[in-house]
């Protein structure tokens, strides 16, 4: 079975792929892929790294949305990421964004850090994120309106823990805030500036 899941998994890559790199972390050999995907009004590019075995198996680590474009020029949700390898450590950068009519579209950053174990593993070791997700004042009853103003009583206290419980879950992360949230947007704003210069350089 693990046979065919590779097999399957190797034609994809080689069919959808606009990448496959092999790379080495802490002497651990990994195999990183760059696809390309338009589905329904969804479009973009995700990165996946695998953890290659010596019988040639591969064990899927984590998964990236390098860019992601879903909807129209009128109401469109957008998400941006980019990836940094720095010794055994992998660090991962996100960026939501929206355009145009598309109230109900997440806005906010993550930062994902992903740690070489001793099983030779990429764990993840820390994550910090900060989401909106509408546009403010477009649902009132949502909880995330306690992110601007601070609740003034406990069932708004606990309206508020069960918006922050529910970003934490779905996007996989610690949610921090204030200046620690400002900080956390500067550093992926940083990041995503690095790729674009990139890319700048890479097609000179």
């Amino acid at each position: 079975m693990k046979n065919v899941v590779r097999i399957l998994l190797l034609l994809s890559s080689t069919l959808f792929s606009t990448e496959i790199q092999h790379l080495n972390i802490g002497k651990q050999d990994f195999m990183l892929t760059v696809e390309e995907y338009d589905v329904y009004d969804s479009k973009g590019q995700v990165l996946r790294i695998y953890k290659e075995k010596h019988n040639n198996d591969l064990i899927f680590m984590f998964s990236l949305i390098l860019q992601d474009r879903t909807g129209g020029c009128s109401a469109q949700s957008k998400e941006d990421g980019y990836y940094e390898i720095n010794g055994t450590t992998v660090t991962l950068y996100s960026f939501w964004d929206r355009k145009g009519k598309a109230y109900d579209a997440p806005y906010g950053a993550r930062i994902q850090v992903y740690t070489l174990n001793k099983n030779y593993d990429l764990e993840r070791t820390s994550s910090r994120l900060y989401i909106e997700t509408e546009r403010q004042n477009y649902n009132t009853t949502s909880g995330m309106q306690y992110l601007f103003s601070v609740p003034k009583n406990v069932p708004e206290k606990e309206h508020f823990e069960r918006y922050i419980a529910s970003v934490e879950q779905k996007y996989k992360g610690h949610f921090v805030y204030g200046d620690e949230a400002k900080k956390l947007m500067d550093e992926v704003q940083r990041a995503l500036s690095k790729k674009a210069k990139n890319r700048w350089l890479s097609n000179k």
